[in-house]
């Protein structure tokens, strides 16, 4: 029995060495195909990837040009700002006149006379009296005279005249 065991021996290590072969060539066929699934499925995740990534560098590009066009109107709307701005201090500076007047005819509705305008308001002494003089005939204290002078009466009436004869 001895000598059966030994004879087949060589057979016995032929078949294990020819199981182990086939073991591990389906194990590396297996793990060939595992490979390739898994070489498919980063394939498709790379594609997804880069196809998003387009996606996020048009969205970017995008926003760029709003970004830069947004830029550009907040620097026009800076300068029209800054243009307004001085002009609102040039307004502010030839105002200045037209508030000390409007002081002054708010005084003089309130009754101040020519001595407290020349002093409140630094109006000259012929300028303060006007104030008062105009004040009195828009109240309908003094008689305002017609607006037409004497040559301009006389031109009228001569021209009368003149239709008359006709």
């Amino acid at each position: 029995m001895e000598e059966v065991v030994l004879a087949n021996t060589p057979a016995i290590a032929g078949v294990v060495i020819l199981a182990v072969v086939i073991l591990f060539t389906v194990i590396v066929l297996r793990l060939k195909k595992s490979q390739s699934i898994m070489s498919d499925q980063w394939r498709q995740k790379n594609r997804y990837l880069d196809k998003e990534l387009q996606k996020a560098n048009k969205q970017l590009l995008e926003v760029r040009s709003v970004v830069v066009g947004l830029g550009q109107k907040a620097s026009e709307q800076q300068d029209l700002i800054q243009h307004l701005s001085e002009r609102i201090s040039e307004l502010e500076q030839v105002d200045g006149d037209g508030r000390l007047y409007a002081r002054a005819s708010k005084m003089v509705q309130l009754g101040a006379d020519v001595n407290e305008l020349i002093e409140e308001c630094e109006l000259p002494k012929a300028e303060a009296e006007l104030m008062l003089s105009l004040q009195k005939k828009i109240a309908g204290k003094e008689k305002v005279p017609p607006l037409s002078s004497d040559s301009e009466t006389n031109h009228v009436s001569m021209a009368k005249k003149s239709r008359r004869k006709f």
